[in-house]
């Protein structure tokens, strides 16, 4: 997703390591919603790495030592792109600027691509070669895999799971926090040990949701990676649209790769949990 929310109605922060969520236009009517509070989630910086050339990326995913990546068309075109762990940019496919690129995913050695409002869905082999396409009913935001579904976000109130070869959805979960009304605007996924990791879109947050209860779990606060931002890193991830988006897990290491939309650094970093 590139632009602000439209009649935006969430504005999450954390505090004392807990999830708010303020409602700018919330319902006459609340009730309580059954989650706990969520804990904290602290992601420690360990390296970074410095991109030969900037993406807005909407999608990321770890996969064979390298990171794959799905870019929008702000600043540029929809690609799908390779990034080495030193830093060095590869495209293996473009889609111009006739569609916007969203969330990106690997499942049975094949890269789905969502795009946003285009209803495309673009299929790959691991080279980058178009297999098939696809037709996704709602618009593609956020996109990763439970090793046997596809699940996405489209910014709305739900998640949704989706057969991997037709795309027909066949599981609907609302997203909950310990707080009344909805949570939006959740955006970038990431599927990591049966739990679902995503950005919350505009803000420096990552969630933690239950894929089961739609509950919010747990939440991160990723205000630290601008501190160690260099002056010109800084510079790259201010403004509207320069925001953070892109998490991806190497399940070998238990590393975290983090980064925001025309970025120059990805961040490895490790992930630590306080109750």
């Amino acid at each position: 997703m590139n632009r602000a929310l439209p009649r935006l109605l969430l504005l999450a922060t954390a505090l004392a390591g807990s999830f708010v969520v303020l409602l700018a236009a919330s319902p006459s009517k609340t009730q309580a919603q059954s989650c706990g509070e969520p804990s904290s989630l602290r992601f420690d910086i360990v390296g970074k790495i410095v991109r030969s050339q900037l993406g807005f990326t909407q999608g990321l995913e770890f996969r064979d030592g390298q990171l794959y990546e799905s870019t929008g068309r702000i600043g540029g075109t929809t690609q799908l792109n390779t990034i080495s762990l030193t830093g060095q940019v590869k495209t293996l496919a473009d889609q111009g600027t006739s569609v916007f690129g969203e969330g990106l995913t690997i499942l049975n050695d094949e890269i789905i691509q969502l795009t946003w409002q285009d209803h495309e869905i673009f299929v790959y082999d691991l080279a980058g070669k178009l297999k098939r396409r696809m037709r996704n009913p709602r618009e593609g935001w956020g996109l990763t895999n439970d090793g046997t579904r596809l699940i996405f976000s489209d910014g709305g109130e739900s998640i949704y799971f989706a057969d991997p070869r037709s795309f027909g959805i066949a599981r609907i979960v609302r997203i909950k926090s310990n707080q009344p009304g909805p949570v939006l605007g959740l955006n970038e996924l990431e599927w990591v040990k049966g739990k679902i990791y995503g950005n919350i879109f505009t803000t420096r947050l990552i969630v933690r949701i239950n894929p089961s209860s739609g509950c919010i779990e747990a939440v991160g606060d990723l205000g630290p990676l601008w501190n160690a931002m260099t002056p010109d890193e800084r510079a790259n991830a201010e403004g509207p649209d320069n925001v953070l988006n892109g998490i991806a897990h190497d399940d070998a290491t238990g590393l975290f790769y983090l980064t925001g939309k025309r970025w120059k650094t990805i961040f490895s970093t490790r992930l630590t949990e306080r109750r």
